[in-house]
């Protein structure tokens, strides 16, 4: 497409509605297909998925789509169906679109979170303001984590309530950074932030310096911290079910001892789940946070026990 004399590239949004229980394979599969990560919005008894690809066919991504969902209709059973949907928008226009949907939105006690182009306070009072408000400026782009989903909110509220000052924070599947704003803010020393999708990372890095926080915020790319040596004080992971119970292990081998971990993303009829694995690594649940239709699981590591990373010496 070419407009005003210059070309412009094309998003096809894609939008996939499944049933709560059949969401996160959905997620999955769409996550898999576009290689960026995808948002859940729970929209009347259904979860809508939703995904973005650049100067893709839509024609050929419709059909690769519908012929996967069948293939997962067909593993699930029961009737499973996936009403699917295919837009495509200009890049200069879904810039518009989002921006006029992103108002600010207070989390917990003392956090905020609000785009660049809304001012703190609101000059209408819309809002109200504290003094020791915490501010977090976030403009998301491609990435997800803005601070308006029940998963992001219970990851907020979760770091507000563990963060001890000075602490070490890896924050596993970061999207735009917004817990490891959030954490560095509420007093972490440092803090790790890694996502697999390169796009997520550039996004991450350019909010945390414009937070002023990049003096204690390191991004990077990567699947988990499996490639570490070293171990947290808190661990945040608000990624979905699959890939915490493939990171538990891992997730829990990096936790230094009196250490949390908080992980989202969960799905109510999963709690129990990862609540399962995550007691298999050796920690203790102390808590299962509810938000809507979705949890933060909250466990501890309690025991003197020593845990070897796969690299340590003994």
């Amino acid at each position: 497409m070419v407009r005003n004399g210059t070309t412009s590239r094309e998003w096809r949004v894609v939008r996939i509605e499944a049933s709560p229980s059949a969401a996160e394979s959905v997620a999955s599969l769409l996550t898999e297909v576009t290689g960026r990560g995808v948002a859940l919005d729970e929209a009347d008894r259904a979860v809508i998925i939703t995904g973005y690809m650049l100067d893709c066919e839509a024609g050929a991504l419709e059909q690769g789509l519908r012929q996967r969902l069948a293939e997962l209709a067909a593993n699930l059973g029961a009737g499973a169906t996936f009403p699917l949907s295919i837009a495509s928008v200009p890049e200069e226009d879904w810039t518009v679109a989002w921006r006029d949907s992103y108002r600010p939105v207070r989390v917990g006690r003392r956090l905020v979170v609000k785009p660049s182009w809304h001012s703190w306070p609101p000059p209408d009072g819309a809002m109200p303001a504290f003094d020791d408000d915490l501010v977090i400026e976030i403009d998301p782009q491609m990435a997800f984590g803005t601070g308006a989903h029940e998963t992001t909110q219970l990851s907020l509220a979760a770091l507000e309530d563990l963060i001890q000052p000075g602490c070490s924070v890896a924050d596993v599947g970061c999207g735009t950074g917004i817990l490891s704003i959030a954490a560095a803010k509420l007093g972490a020393g440092e803090v790790l932030a890694v996502d697999n999708d390169p796009l997520a990372v550039e996004i991450a890095r350019q909010n945390v310096a414009h937070n002023s926080v990049a003096d204690r915020v390191s991004v990077q790319v990567g699947d988990g911290l499996s490639n570490l040596e070293r171990r947290f004080d808190l661990i945040v992971a608000n990624i979905n079910t699959p890939v915490i119970v493939a990171l538990s292990s891992s997730l829990a081998a990096h936790l230094a001892g009196g250490g949390s971990i908080a992980v989202c993303g969960i799905p109510t009829v999963r709690a129990p789940r990862v609540a399962s694995v995550l007691r298999q690594g050796g920690l203790w649940v102390e808590e299962v946070r509810t938000q809507g239709t979705w949890v933060c699981v909250v466990a501890q590591r309690r025991t003197n026990r020593q845990v070897h990373l796969p690299s340590d010496k003994t």
